[in-house]
């Protein structure tokens, strides 16, 4: 089984003294990130990073005007999420970088032909229930019509 690259990251963080100081803030940054997604919606999310926290205020990058404007707007929401028993966040910085984004979502590659007529047959023998309209719904995504 293949490490996942958090893994790989891990080790060669582990493995070298000058790096290890990194492991912990990477995992603090990581974790603040999460409960930044869980306050901000999806879209603001994929396009912000909370990059540090800096005494009693917190600083997000945003890679366009738009979800910075949003994350201002919720800077007493996000602030709470960021914040620690012994870490209160106060303030929330926000700086708009245009050289620095996410990168884009891949689109989903849609199903092979075969695999499509593997579906067909399968919703054929299938009887009336949740099961039948799930396999529908998917087929009538990928064609328009069956």
């Amino acid at each position: 089984m293949r490490p996942s690259s958090l893994q790989r990251i891990r080790g060669i963080l582990r493995n070298d003294p000058t790096l290890a100081v990194a492991l912990p803030e990477a995992l603090h940054l990581r974790e603040l990130n999460q409960h930044f997604a869980g306050v901000v919606p999806s879209a603001v999310a994929r396009a912000c990073r909370v990059v540090a926290i800096q005494g009693e205020t917190a600083l997000i990058y945003c890679a366009n005007g738009a979800a910075a404007s949003r994350v201002r707007s919720q800077a007493t929401g996000v602030g709470r999420v960021l914040a620690r028993p012994d870490a209160p966040v106060l303030a929330v910085k926000v700086k708009v970088r245009a050289d620095w984004t996410l990168p884009e979502k891949r689109e989903k590659a849609d199903l092979r032909p075969a695999a499509l007529a593997a579906f067909r047959e399968l919703d054929q023998a299938l009887p009336d229930g949740d099961l039948k309209a799930a396999v529908d719904a998917l087929l009538a995504k990928r064609s328009g019509h069956y």
